[in-house]
Protein backbone atom coordinates (compact mmCIF):
# COMPACT_ATOMS: atom_id res chain seq x y z
CA UNK A 1 0.00 0.00 0.00
CA UNK A 2 1.33 3.65 -0.53
CA UNK A 3 2.38 5.71 2.11
CA UNK A 4 1.93 9.48 2.64
CA UNK A 5 2.35 12.23 4.84
CA UNK A 6 -0.38 11.97 7.41
CA UNK A 7 -1.00 16.20 8.30
CA UNK A 8 -2.17 16.87 11.83
CA UNK A 9 -3.32 19.79 13.06
CA UNK A 10 -2.80 19.47 16.89
CA UNK A 11 -4.14 21.97 19.87
CA UNK A 12 -2.77 21.81 23.28
CA UNK A 13 -6.53 20.93 24.41
CA UNK A 14 -6.81 18.25 22.11
CA UNK A 15 -3.75 16.60 22.98
CA UNK A 16 -5.08 14.16 24.82
CA UNK A 17 -7.30 13.06 22.40
CA UNK A 18 -4.40 12.72 20.22
CA UNK A 19 -2.08 10.52 22.66
CA UNK A 20 -5.22 7.82 22.77
CA UNK A 21 -5.37 8.32 18.64
CA UNK A 22 -1.38 8.06 17.24
CA UNK A 23 -1.01 4.36 18.50
CA UNK A 24 -4.06 3.78 15.91
CA UNK A 25 -2.77 5.72 13.82
CA UNK A 26 0.61 4.33 12.72
CA UNK A 27 -1.30 0.88 12.73
CA UNK A 28 -4.58 1.97 10.37
CA UNK A 29 -3.37 4.38 7.97
CA UNK A 30 -0.69 4.17 5.35
CA UNK A 31 2.07 6.49 7.34
CA UNK A 32 5.43 8.05 5.23
CA UNK A 33 5.36 10.50 8.27
CA UNK A 34 2.81 11.81 10.46
CA UNK A 35 3.26 15.58 9.99
CA UNK A 36 2.48 17.47 13.77
CA UNK A 37 1.37 20.87 12.95
CA UNK A 38 1.07 23.10 15.99
CA UNK A 39 3.06 25.17 18.71
CA UNK A 40 6.23 24.57 20.50
CA UNK A 41 4.01 24.12 23.77
CA UNK A 42 3.03 20.51 21.87
CA UNK A 43 6.67 19.37 20.49
CA UNK A 44 7.80 18.80 24.16
CA UNK A 45 4.74 16.45 24.35
CA UNK A 46 5.46 14.38 21.14
CA UNK A 47 6.23 10.60 21.50
CA UNK A 48 10.14 10.27 20.31
CA UNK A 49 9.62 8.53 17.09
CA UNK A 50 11.11 9.08 13.66
CA UNK A 51 8.39 8.75 12.05
CA UNK A 52 6.83 11.89 13.52
CA UNK A 53 7.41 15.19 12.50
CA UNK A 54 7.02 18.38 14.29
CA UNK A 55 6.21 22.13 12.29
CA UNK A 56 5.46 25.03 13.91
CA UNK A 57 2.54 26.58 12.40
CA UNK A 58 3.54 29.47 12.85
CA UNK A 59 6.53 28.75 10.09
CA UNK A 60 4.75 26.50 7.44
CA UNK A 61 4.57 28.75 4.66
CA UNK A 62 5.53 32.93 4.96
CA UNK A 63 2.76 35.28 6.53
CA UNK A 64 0.68 32.52 7.06
CA UNK A 65 0.31 32.90 11.49
CA UNK A 66 -2.39 32.74 13.50
CA UNK A 67 -1.57 35.81 14.48
CA UNK A 68 -2.29 36.95 11.23
CA UNK A 69 -5.70 35.73 11.04
CA UNK A 70 -6.33 37.45 14.06
CA UNK A 71 -5.79 40.56 12.78
CA UNK A 72 -7.90 39.97 9.29
CA UNK A 73 -10.83 38.76 11.74
CA UNK A 74 -10.27 41.82 14.76
CA UNK A 75 -10.19 44.40 11.71
CA UNK A 76 -13.45 43.02 10.13
CA UNK A 77 -15.48 41.95 13.40
CA UNK A 78 -13.74 43.06 16.41
CA UNK A 79 -13.40 39.57 17.52
CA UNK A 80 -10.73 36.69 16.73
CA UNK A 81 -12.80 34.01 18.82
CA UNK A 82 -12.70 31.31 15.99
CA UNK A 83 -9.95 32.72 14.39
CA UNK A 84 -7.99 29.24 15.38
CA UNK A 85 -11.09 27.25 13.75
CA UNK A 86 -9.80 29.34 10.35
CA UNK A 87 -6.58 28.71 10.87
CA UNK A 88 -6.13 24.82 11.05
CA UNK A 89 -7.65 24.80 7.91
CA UNK A 90 -5.54 27.24 6.04
CA UNK A 91 -2.59 25.22 7.08
CA UNK A 92 -3.46 21.74 5.88
CA UNK A 93 -4.11 23.98 2.52
CA UNK A 94 -0.93 25.64 2.65
CA UNK A 95 0.93 22.11 3.18
CA UNK A 96 0.47 21.92 -0.60
CA UNK A 97 3.19 24.46 -0.89
CA UNK A 98 5.89 22.51 0.60
CA UNK A 99 4.82 18.85 -0.21
CA UNK A 100 7.10 17.27 -2.25
CA UNK A 101 4.69 14.11 -2.47
CA UNK A 102 2.03 14.35 -5.53
CA UNK A 103 -0.71 13.03 -2.54
CA UNK A 104 -0.62 13.91 1.38
CA UNK A 105 -3.41 12.99 3.77
CA UNK A 106 -4.89 15.29 6.55
CA UNK A 107 -6.22 13.77 9.50
CA UNK A 108 -8.06 15.24 12.46
CA UNK A 109 -6.66 14.60 15.73
CA UNK A 110 -10.16 13.92 17.71
CA UNK A 111 -10.47 11.47 15.39
CA UNK A 112 -9.12 7.46 15.89
CA UNK A 113 -8.93 5.20 12.78
CA UNK A 114 -10.35 2.27 14.18
CA UNK A 115 -9.70 -0.11 10.59
CA UNK A 116 -7.30 -0.10 8.19
CA UNK A 117 -8.21 3.03 5.74
CA UNK A 118 -6.81 3.14 2.11
CA UNK A 119 -7.25 6.25 0.14
CA UNK A 120 -6.54 5.10 -3.21
CA UNK A 121 -8.60 2.76 -5.55
CA UNK A 122 -6.51 0.09 -7.96
CA UNK A 123 -7.38 2.00 -10.74
CA UNK A 124 -5.01 5.46 -9.05
CA UNK A 125 -8.27 7.27 -8.31
CA UNK A 126 -8.04 9.03 -5.02
CA UNK A 127 -11.00 8.34 -2.63
CA UNK A 128 -13.09 11.17 -1.08
CA UNK A 129 -14.97 9.88 2.01
CA UNK A 130 -18.31 11.42 2.24
CA UNK A 131 -20.89 12.46 5.16
CA UNK A 132 -23.78 14.40 5.62
CA UNK A 133 -23.65 18.12 6.39
CA UNK A 134 -25.07 21.32 4.99
CA UNK A 135 -23.99 24.54 6.27
CA UNK A 136 -25.11 27.38 3.64
CA UNK A 137 -22.17 29.63 4.31
CA UNK A 138 -19.75 27.12 3.35
CA UNK A 139 -21.32 27.45 -0.16
CA UNK A 140 -21.56 31.23 -0.24
CA UNK A 141 -18.13 31.70 0.61
CA UNK A 142 -16.87 29.43 -2.09
CA UNK A 143 -18.94 31.21 -4.63
CA UNK A 144 -17.28 34.18 -4.15
CA UNK A 145 -14.29 32.86 -4.31
CA UNK A 146 -14.32 29.92 -7.51
CA UNK A 147 -17.35 31.21 -8.63
CA UNK A 148 -18.89 26.96 -7.65
CA UNK A 149 -21.93 26.37 -6.35
CA UNK A 150 -22.86 22.96 -4.60
CA UNK A 151 -22.02 19.60 -7.13
CA UNK A 152 -23.28 16.49 -4.64
CA UNK A 153 -25.98 16.16 -2.30
CA UNK A 154 -23.51 14.76 0.54
CA UNK A 155 -20.66 16.52 2.38
CA UNK A 156 -16.92 16.27 1.75
CA UNK A 157 -16.53 17.40 5.67
CA UNK A 158 -15.05 13.64 6.97
CA UNK A 159 -12.37 14.34 9.27
CA UNK A 160 -10.18 13.28 6.84
CA UNK A 161 -9.06 13.90 3.24
CA UNK A 162 -6.24 13.27 0.79
CA UNK A 163 -5.49 15.87 -1.18
CA UNK A 164 -3.50 15.88 -4.81
CA UNK A 165 -0.86 18.09 -4.52
CA UNK A 166 -0.43 19.60 -7.76
CA UNK A 167 -4.66 20.29 -7.81
CA UNK A 168 -4.33 21.84 -4.13
CA UNK A 169 -1.77 24.05 -5.64
CA UNK A 170 -4.08 25.16 -8.84
CA UNK A 171 -7.08 25.89 -6.39
CA UNK A 172 -5.21 28.12 -4.62
CA UNK A 173 -3.66 29.75 -7.75
CA UNK A 174 -7.10 30.33 -8.89
CA UNK A 175 -8.12 31.83 -5.67
CA UNK A 176 -5.41 33.82 -5.10
CA UNK A 177 -6.08 35.30 -8.57
CA UNK A 178 -9.32 36.65 -8.03
CA UNK A 179 -8.42 40.35 -7.98
CA UNK A 180 -12.30 40.90 -6.84
CA UNK A 181 -11.91 39.42 -3.56
CA UNK A 182 -9.39 41.60 -1.33
CA UNK A 183 -5.83 40.15 -0.22
CA UNK A 184 -3.22 38.65 -1.97
CA UNK A 185 -2.63 35.13 0.00
CA UNK A 186 -5.28 32.15 -0.40
CA UNK A 187 -5.94 32.29 3.56
CA UNK A 188 -7.11 36.12 3.83
CA UNK A 189 -9.10 35.89 0.18
CA UNK A 190 -10.70 32.95 2.42
CA UNK A 191 -11.30 35.07 5.12
CA UNK A 192 -12.37 38.39 3.36
CA UNK A 193 -14.55 36.43 0.96
CA UNK A 194 -16.79 35.20 4.22
CA UNK A 195 -19.88 37.59 4.84
CA UNK A 196 -19.04 39.96 7.49
CA UNK A 197 -22.06 38.49 9.18
CA UNK A 198 -20.72 35.19 9.10
CA UNK A 199 -17.08 35.66 10.00
CA UNK A 200 -17.70 34.77 13.58
CA UNK A 201 -19.18 31.47 12.89
CA UNK A 202 -18.64 28.07 10.81
CA UNK A 203 -18.21 29.72 7.28
CA UNK A 204 -15.44 28.26 5.52
CA UNK A 205 -14.61 24.66 4.96
CA UNK A 206 -11.07 23.29 2.99
CA UNK A 207 -12.96 20.41 2.42
CA UNK A 208 -16.05 20.95 0.88
CA UNK A 209 -14.08 23.85 -1.39
CA UNK A 210 -11.61 21.57 -2.27
CA UNK A 211 -13.64 18.30 -3.09
CA UNK A 212 -16.56 20.93 -5.27
CA UNK A 213 -13.33 22.07 -7.45
CA UNK A 214 -11.90 18.68 -8.01
CA UNK A 215 -15.50 17.10 -8.58
CA UNK A 216 -16.15 20.39 -11.00
CA UNK A 217 -13.21 20.44 -13.10
CA UNK A 218 -11.29 17.39 -12.51
CA UNK A 219 -14.20 14.70 -12.15
CA UNK A 220 -11.71 11.91 -13.37
CA UNK A 221 -9.26 11.95 -10.36
CA UNK A 222 -11.10 10.82 -7.44
CA UNK A 223 -13.58 8.53 -6.63
CA UNK A 224 -16.35 8.53 -3.75
CA UNK A 225 -16.94 6.21 -0.93
CA UNK A 226 -18.62 6.25 2.58
CA UNK A 227 -16.39 5.17 5.45
CA UNK A 228 -18.58 3.62 8.56
CA UNK A 229 -17.83 6.21 11.33
CA UNK A 230 -19.53 6.75 15.04
CA UNK A 231 -19.29 10.64 15.16
CA UNK A 232 -19.94 10.71 19.12
CA UNK A 233 -17.73 8.04 20.26
CA UNK A 234 -17.37 9.54 23.75
CA UNK A 235 -21.05 9.22 24.47
CA UNK A 236 -20.88 5.42 24.19
CA UNK A 237 -16.81 4.74 24.93
CA UNK A 238 -16.23 7.61 27.61
CA UNK A 239 -13.38 9.84 27.39
CA UNK A 240 -10.03 7.98 27.27
CA UNK A 241 -10.91 4.48 26.31
CA UNK A 242 -8.82 1.99 26.25
CA UNK A 243 -7.03 -0.14 23.36
CA UNK A 244 -9.45 -2.85 23.60
CA UNK A 245 -12.48 -0.88 23.72
CA UNK A 246 -10.96 0.95 20.77
CA UNK A 247 -10.73 -2.21 19.33
CA UNK A 248 -13.93 -3.70 19.98
CA UNK A 249 -15.25 -0.35 18.27
CA UNK A 250 -13.63 -1.32 14.84
CA UNK A 251 -15.87 -4.32 14.61
CA UNK A 252 -18.63 -2.04 13.70
CA UNK A 253 -16.99 1.11 12.43
CA UNK A 254 -13.65 2.24 10.52
CA UNK A 255 -13.54 5.64 12.43
CA UNK A 256 -14.86 7.02 16.05
CA UNK A 257 -14.37 10.59 16.79
CA UNK A 258 -13.74 11.84 19.92
CA UNK A 259 -14.86 15.51 19.96
CA UNK A 260 -14.74 17.70 22.54
CA UNK A 261 -17.87 18.85 22.61
CA UNK A 262 -19.48 15.44 22.87
CA UNK A 263 -20.19 14.13 26.36
CA UNK A 264 -19.17 11.40 28.40
CA UNK A 265 -22.12 9.35 29.78
CA UNK A 266 -22.38 6.36 31.84
CA UNK A 267 -23.24 3.90 29.02
CA UNK A 268 -19.36 4.13 29.14
CA UNK A 269 -19.32 1.49 31.77
CA UNK A 270 -20.72 -1.23 29.64
CA UNK A 271 -18.18 -0.37 26.91
CA UNK A 272 -15.49 -0.88 29.52
CA UNK A 273 -16.81 -4.02 30.61
CA UNK A 274 -15.22 -7.27 29.11
CA UNK A 275 -18.58 -9.40 29.66
CA UNK A 276 -20.43 -6.77 27.74
CA UNK A 277 -18.36 -6.67 24.74
CA UNK A 278 -18.21 -10.22 24.53
CA UNK A 279 -21.83 -10.75 23.78
CA UNK A 280 -22.66 -7.63 21.85
CA UNK A 281 -21.15 -4.72 19.23
CA UNK A 282 -20.68 -1.05 19.33
CA UNK A 283 -23.52 -0.47 17.07
CA UNK A 284 -25.86 -2.25 19.26
CA UNK A 285 -24.84 -0.10 22.15
CA UNK A 286 -24.74 3.27 20.33
CA UNK A 287 -28.93 2.51 19.28
CA UNK A 288 -29.29 1.74 22.67
CA UNK A 289 -27.98 5.29 23.54
CA UNK A 290 -31.41 6.20 22.27
CA UNK A 291 -33.52 4.84 24.80
CA UNK A 292 -31.24 7.25 27.56
CA UNK A 293 -31.57 11.27 27.92
CA UNK A 294 -28.17 11.81 26.86
CA UNK A 295 -26.57 15.41 27.23
CA UNK A 296 -25.32 16.27 23.41
CA UNK A 297 -21.95 18.31 25.11
CA UNK A 298 -20.48 19.96 28.18
CA UNK A 299 -18.44 22.15 26.17
CA UNK A 300 -18.71 26.04 26.96
CA UNK A 301 -22.27 26.26 26.80
CA UNK A 302 -23.82 23.08 27.92
CA UNK A 303 -21.46 22.99 30.96
CA UNK A 304 -24.69 24.65 32.46
CA UNK A 305 -26.43 21.39 31.72
CA UNK A 306 -24.09 19.15 34.20
CA UNK A 307 -26.51 19.47 37.45
CA UNK A 308 -29.01 18.09 35.68
CA UNK A 309 -26.95 15.39 34.36
CA UNK A 310 -26.27 14.36 37.41
CA UNK A 311 -30.13 14.25 38.62
CA UNK A 312 -30.31 11.75 35.65
CA UNK A 313 -27.37 9.85 36.82
CA UNK A 314 -29.29 7.55 38.94
CA UNK A 315 -31.99 6.44 36.30
CA UNK A 316 -29.38 5.82 34.51
CA UNK A 317 -27.22 3.60 37.00
CA UNK A 318 -30.80 1.40 37.71
CA UNK A 319 -31.43 1.18 34.20
CA UNK A 320 -27.62 0.02 33.20
CA UNK A 321 -27.86 -2.17 36.78
CA UNK A 322 -31.15 -3.71 35.23
CA UNK A 323 -29.50 -4.28 31.52
CA UNK A 324 -26.71 -5.74 33.16
CA UNK A 325 -28.56 -8.22 35.15
CA UNK A 326 -31.17 -9.23 32.17
CA UNK A 327 -27.93 -9.49 29.63
CA UNK A 328 -26.23 -12.23 32.50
Amino acid sequence: MKSYDIVMPILKRDWPAAQVNLPFVFKNLPVKRLVVLSGPDIQELLPDDERIVFVNENELVERLSLAAVKKIMNERIYTDKRAGWYFQQFLKMAYARVCTDEQYVVWDADMVPVQSICFEQEDGRLLFSLKEEYNPPYFETMKTLLGLEKCIPESFIAENMIFDTALMCAMLDEIEANDAVQGGAFWEKCLYAVKQEDLKGSSFSEFETFGTWVMTHHPERYATRRLKALRSGKNILGKTPSAEVLEWAGESYDTVSMEKFNASTPLRHLAASEKYRATHTAAELDELKGRFKVIPAVYRWGKGLWPRFKIWGGKYKRKLRALRQKKG
